[in-house]
């Protein structure tokens, strides 16, 4: 073969040879285009872009399968803080006040259901503060042994408005189908899911605890009783 004629066949790609740059390009914006879509659907559905869908619908309304009495435990409904739904994006939720018949204990719950995105970014000290409050030292994670074995974590933390009213301890986590955690990232962590649900209870503390003298925390028996039936309420199938 001439040398003209390998120079010829040397600039002819063989069958399978790598793309020419011409022909890369197309496809790596394609690609890329691909991903940046994917991302917005994500998006759109975790912060409830395009309306509320059925799926957030249907997980919204188990909240009414949440028992408003229960063991020692009766309730009242409260007037939901229009503040606070707004903040979280709120589509459905729960406010009441438990009280103990035996004990006296009461607490102040509040959960919410949206779209995984809002739920997930505002944490209590974003919540509270249009409420006037702000969180003093850092909030600890408390476990909350249930008896089926389980032993699921929740924030815990203390927050004040700082004008002599009584301050707050406050328990919170997210979750989804009745399940608990007290995540640091939300966020990150329930990104796939489009309904995330959080959950806050509340008490305020007593003229000893304001003190510093801490005393027993009726917060840790009524999550006891509590999430075992917001497990059935918000499991997949309610029974």
């Amino acid at each position: 073969m001439s040398s003209s004629s390998r120079r010829d066949a040397d600039r002819r790609e063989p069958p399978g040879g790598p793309a020419r740059p011409g022909v890369l390009r197309p496809v790596l914006i394609v690609g890329a285009l691909a991903v940046l879509v994917a991302a917005g659907v994500v998006e759109g559905r975790r912060s409830n872009r395009w309306g509320v869908s059925e799926d957030l619908r249907a997980s919204a309304g188990k909240l009414t399968y949440i028992p408003p009495a229960f063991g020692a435990w009766t309730s009242t409904e409260t007037e939901m803080d229009p503040k606070i739904l707004d903040k979280a994006e709120a589509v459905g939720a729960v406010a009441r006040v438990y009280q103990n018949k035996t004990t006296g204990a009461t607490l102040s719950v509040l959960i919410l259901c949206g779209p995984s995105g809002p739920i997930g970014a505002h944490t209590p000290d974003v919540c509270y503060a249009g409420l006037g409050y702000q969180m003093t030292g850092r909030e600890v994670r408390k476990p909350i042994p249930l008896a089926d074995g389980s032993a699921p974590v929740f924030w815990s933390g203390r927050f004040e408005k700082g004008n002599g009213e009584p301050g707050l301890l406050v328990a919170w986590a997210w979750g989804a189908d009745g399940d608990w955690v007290a995540s640091e990232a939300p966020r990150r962590e329930f990104v796939l899911r489009s309904v995330l649900f959080k959950l806050y209870v509340s008490r305020g503390l007593t003229a000893a605890e304001q003190a510093g003298r801490p005393g027993p925390d009726p917060t840790q028996e009524f999550l006891t009783d509590f999430l075992p039936e917001v497990k059935k309420a918000l499991a997949p199938t309610p029974g």
